[in-house]
C-alpha cells in the first residue's frame, strides 16, 4: 500500500479557492486557527496580515466561542489565508 505525501493530499472538492465560512474557533496556535463550523467540520487557516486582528483576540474568541466570520483565499482544508476575519 502506497503512503501519500503531505501535499498530494486531495482538497474537498465542494470548496472553493477562495469564499466565506462561519463558525467557531476551536484552537490557536501561533499565526494559524481552527474554524469548525455548524455541522461539525473544521477548516484549518493561517491568519493573513494587515486585516486588523491580533493574536490576542484569536485566542480571547477561541476561549469565548462567539460566531466568527472568515473570508479566505486557498483551500481551508489545508491552511488557507484568512484575509478577513470578524465576530458576527
Amino acid at each position: 500500500m502506497k503512503r501519500q505525501r503531505h501535499g498530494a493530499l486531495p482538497r474537498r472538492a465542494d470548496l472553493p479557492d477562495r469564499g466565506h465560512l462561519r463558525g467557531q474557533i476551536t484552537l490557536v496556535q501561533e499565526d494559524r486557527f481552527r474554524l469548525e463550523d455548524d455541522l461539525g467540520r473544521g477548516y484549518l487557516f493561517t491568519l493573513g496580515r494587515g486585516n486588523g486582528v491580533t493574536l490576542g483576540r484569536l485566542h480571547a474568541w477561541c476561549d469565548n466561542g462567539p460566531t466568527v466570520e472568515v473570508d479566505y483565499r486557498g483551500a481551508p482544508d489545508l491552511g488557507a489565508v484568512a484575509v478577513r476575519v470578524r465576530e458576527r
